[in-house]
């Protein structure tokens, strides 16, 4: 039986029954992880009410509705609905799974971990999935509200499901990957909570509003497709709203193909990192400090 022998005892790799050992413990991460994701009010706030607090602020504030034609104005509303709530999964990413991952730092709780025959990418595959389902639902929060401010959107083709689960589940990946890697320096839950609410807003604010609005970004126009969340985010716009082929351009707004691509492979990069810090650093020495 080949295996890999993890500090503290943990093992991983293939073995009678491994597969359904690995599932249990990742089920049971999952569960663990998100009744404290969603019981948690300052979680809730953070990652749900504060995103549609911004947005509703956003459009009754900010833009100027009154400049905007009446026809293209659910149009703007979408794209916006969108930007703030792909932001909103970085707050549940960044902020949300980092803190609870910080809190588990704190209370030494990966002393225990190492001590038992715990699979670290169990760990990691339950965690994410009660990430995922914050970031999706801090997503679909923003969207529904957005209905109600008269927003539209409009479905591009057959592909833009299986598009929006992919753009999806890449950004929190690498978000979370990020997460960790933060958390795993900056071990203080108070510290980590105001880092990584900080990351979340300037990488918002400094990409042109996940790329939503170019004209407000300084940087090399082709970025906007290829940064995570900017590239994401305006996937979502190119297959949900029906927004003209010139709407937030420069660039033109990516469409599937090489986009898909290059979104896959940020994905497995940053799936692969976790993997190692997870393994390497987590259960291995706790902190990278």
């Amino acid at each position: 039986m080949a295996t890999e022998t993890l500090t503290g005892g943990s093992t991983e790799g293939v073995s009678s029954g491994g597969t359904r050992i690995w599932l249990g413990q990742t089920r049971s991460f999952a569960e663990r992880y998100a009744r404290e994701l969603f019981r948690n009010k300052t979680v809730l706030f953070w990652s749900l009410l504060f995103p549609v607090g911004f947005y509703l602020l956003t459009i009754t504030v900010f833009v100027p509705t009154d400049q905007i034609p009446a026809d293209i104005k659910p149009m703007v509303f979408g794209a916006t609905a969108i930007s703030y709530g792909t932001f909103g999964a970085v707050i549940a990413c960044l902020n949300s799974f980092g803190g609870q991952l910080a809190a588990d730092f704190e209370a030494d709780r990966y002393k225990q971990f190492r001590a038992l025959p715990i699979r670290p990418t169990a760990d990691l595959a339950g965690r994410m999935a009660a990430g995922l389902a914050l970031a999706a639902a801090a997503f679909a929060v923003v969207v529904v509200v957005s209905l109600g401010t008269g927003a539209e959107y409009a479905i591009r083709g057959p592909e833009s499901l299986a598009v929006l689960l992919l753009a999806l589940l890449v950004f929190g990946v690498v978000w979370m990957v990020l997460a960790i890697a933060l958390v795993s320096v900056v071990t203080d839950e108070r510290y980590a909570s105001i880092i990584t609410v900080a990351i979340a807003l300037l990488s918002y604010m400094l990409t042109g509003y996940n790329g939503t609005d170019p004209a407000s970004y300084t940087g090399p126009d082709v970025l906007l497709n290829y940064l995570p969340n900017t590239l994401s985010t305006r996937l979502l716009v190119y297959h949900f709203v029906d927004v003209g082929a010139d709407t937030l351009s420069p660039p033109a707004l990516p469409g599937t193909g090489w986009s898909l691509a290059v979104l896959g492979l940020y994905g497995v990069a940053a799936l692969a990192a976790g993997v190692v810090l997870v393994r390497a650093v987590v259960y291995k020495r706790g902190v990278l400090a």
